[in-house]
């Protein structure tokens, strides 16, 4: 998963960078406008209040291109972090649930169950929130996290 998660964020950036380039010749396009405009203003070809006009609706939509340019390049692949840090607690959930601290289990248990732990037996125990629950639910040895809880496996 962790390998698709990075093939995901290269293309992700191939197409951020694709739709920018994209923007960016939008934005020349109207550079070549407002330019064209400016040189019809000086040659007597519009007058004042029309070159005003068709110069704030360009301008204005030059400024929202480069917005979306700039926020494409910036949050290119944010939205793949939190998906990425899901899957590497998932990896080491099982082996912190068996042999880690106290602390680690009790970090742990606030990701799986979010505070709907409930105390049983001196065992914690609850509903695994989403995307947790998926794990339990599509698993057929129960999933990285136990129904049951955090305990270590008896055999």
């Amino acid at each position: 998963m962790l390998t698709r998660v990075k093939e995901e964020k290269k293309q992700s950036a191939q197409s951020a960078r694709l739709m920018a380039e994209r923007k960016r010749a939008e934005i020349g396009k109207i550079n070549l406008r407002l330019q064209t405009l400016l040189d019809s203003l000086l040659d007597g070809i519009i007058d004042r209040e029309a070159y005003v006009a068709e110069k704030a609706k360009e301008m204005s939509r030059k400024k929202s291109l480069e917005e979306q340019s700039s926020a494409l390049l910036k949050g290119q692949a944010d939205w793949l972090e939190p998906f990425q840090k899901w899957i590497l607690t998932a990896k080491d959930a099982d082996e912190i649930a068996i042999s880690g601290s106290l602390q680690e289990k009790r970090v742990l248990a606030q990701k799986v169950f979010g505070s709907n732990l409930v105390l049983d037996c001196k065992k914690a125990r609850g509903s695994c929130v989403k995307p947790w629950s998926l794990l339990v639910e599509n698993s057929t040895s129960g999933g990285m996290v136990r129904p049951a809880g955090l305990e270590p496996a008896t055999f």
